[in-house]
C-alpha cells in the first residue's frame, strides 16, 4: 500500500546528525507501527484464530532473540515528496507558546552558562514542514492484508515522529494529494484486538487556534506549579495537585508521601529558585529509568473535513502501575521513596473541556 503523509506540527526527527540535520527515517516509523500493534493488542482476526500478540509481532516485524531469529515479513520504505530543509534552532527560536512542552530538550548546564540556552541547537522541521510517500509492502500470507493497510491507516490517522511526539510535536496527518480512499476510522479500528486500550478527547478551539498551543495551555493548567509568567499557578484545575508534589519536593525527607505528577511521566527535573539543590524524581523500580507518559498531545488534521483539532490520548493499558512508587533524589541528601496517586490522571479524562471525537469513535 502506498499513503501520502505530512507533518503538521514541529518535528524534532533527529536522525544520524540531530543537532544539524533533521529527517523522515524508516527506523522510526516502524517504531511507531510496532508501539500502536502492541498498544492495540494485534490483529483481532489472528486472535481469533489462537496466534498471540507475540507471534504476531514476531512474523510483521521480526525477531532476534536467543531463542528464535526470524525475518520481518513487512517492508518499509519513504520517498519525500515536499523536500523541507530542517533548521538547527535552539528553544528561544520556536514559538514562546511551545516553552512548556520543550522544557526537557533544555541544556542540563543552563544554571551554570548563562548562554546555553542560546548555543544549544537541535535540528527541526518547523517553518517548512515536509511530505512523504510511505509504502508498506507486505511479503507474507495474503490473508494478512487488510489488517496490514489498516496498521498503515492508522499510523496516518494518529501516528507522528521525532521527540516529543507525545508532547505534540512531529505529529502527521493524511497529505491532501492521497490518491486512494482514506477508510473512516471506525472502519480502521475494528481490525485491531484491543480498540479500547485507550481513549481520545478533543479540547474546544477556536478555528485559527494554534493545536500545539492549546495543547500547552492545556497540560500547563492540569501540570505545572507556575503558570507562563512564572507566577503560582492558582485557580488553575490541576494547582493543588502540583503544589503538593512542588512542596514534597522541597521536604522529600519525609518518607511516604503521596504524590501526582509522577503518573504523566518521568524522570522529573525540579529546580528551585532559591539554594535548595536539583530534585530528580525517578521511578523506583529497579531497571525502570523512566516512564512514560500515558497522556498524549496530539495536533489532528481530518483527511475528511480538513478540520484541525487538539486531541489528547489517555492510554490506561500504560497507565502508572499501582502500588508502584517513585524515588527523589538530590546532591547532598539520601533518596527517599513515596507513593504515587492516579487521582489527578482521572480527573484529567473528567476535564469538562475535553469531549468525545465522534469522527475518531470505535463506534
Amino acid at each position: 500500500m502506498k499513503m501520502n503523509l505530512e507533518l503538521i506540527s514541529p518535528g524534532f526527527c533527529g536522525g544520524a546528525q540531530p543537532k544539524t540535520r533533521a529527517e523522515i527515517r524508516v527506523p522510526a516509523i516502524r517504531g511507531q507501527l510496532r508501539w500502536w500493534f502492541r498498544l492495540l493488542g494485534g490483529f483481532a482476526s489472528l486472535r481469533q484464530k489462537g496466534m498471540g500478540l507475540r507471534e504476531q509481532e514476531d512474523t510483521i516485524f521480526g525477531a532476534a532473540r536467543k531463542d528464535k531469529c526470524q525475518a520481518s515479513q513487512l517492508h518499509v520504505r519513504v520517498r519525500i515528496m515536499r523536500s523541507a530543509q530542517s533548521t538547527p534552532k535552539n528553544l528561544c527560536d520556536m514559538q514562546q507558546s511551545y516553552d512548556y512542552l520543550l522544557f526537557p530538550l533544555r541544556p542540563a548546564e543552563q544554571k551554570k552558562n548563562p548562554n546555553a540556552l542560546q548555543e544549544a541547537k537541535r535540528a527541526v522541521f518547523d517553518d517548512c514542514l515536509p511530505s512523504f510517500e510511505l509504502y508498506l509492502n507486505w511479503r507474507g500470507d495474503a490473508e494478512w492484508v487488510a489488517d496490514i493497510e489498516a496498521l498503515g491507516f492508522l499510523f496516518g490517522y494518529l501516528g507522528s515522529l521525532g521527540m516529543r511526539s507525545r508532547r505534540a510535536m512531529g505529529a502527521l496527518a493524511f497529505a491532501p494529494d492521497n490518491d486512494q480512499r482514506i477508510p473512516p476510522f471506525a472502519e480502521v479500528i475494528r481490525h485491531f484486538a484491543e480498540p479500547d486500550s485507550f481513549c481520545i478527547r478533543e479540547i474546544a478551539m477556536a478555528d485559527r487556534e494554534d493545536p500545539v498551543s492549546v495543547l500547552a495551555a492545556w497540560l500547563r493548567n492540569w501540570r505545572a506549579y507556575l503558570n507562563h509568567n512564572m507566577e503560582p499557578n492558582e485557580g488553575a484545575p490541576g494547582f493543588s495537585y502540583a503544589k503538593n508534589d512542588h512542596d514534597v519536593g522541597f521536604h522529600f525527607e519525609k518518607q511516604g508521601q503521596t504524590t501526582y505528577r509522577p503518573a504523566l511521566g518521568l524522570p522529573i527535573i525540579q529546580r528551585y529558585r532559591n539554594a535548595n539543590p536539583t530534585v530528580n524524581w525517578e521511578p523506583a523500580e529497579e531497571g525502570m529509568e523512566r516512564f512514560a507518559s500515558p497522556v498524549i498531545l496530539r495536533p489532528y488534521r481530518s483527511p475528511h473535513t480538513g478540520l484541525k483539532k487538539a486531541l489528547v490520548f489517555f492510554v490506561d493499558k500504560y497507565a502508572w502501575p499501582p502500588q508502584a512508587e517513585v524515588v527523589l533524589r538530590s546532591k547532598f541528601t539520601k533518596e527517599e521513596h513515596h507513593k504515587v496517586s492516579l487521582e489527578m490522571y482521572q480527573r484529567m479524562k473528567q476535564d469538562p473541556k475535553l469531549s468525545l471525537v465522534k469522527e475518531l469513535s470505535p463506534d
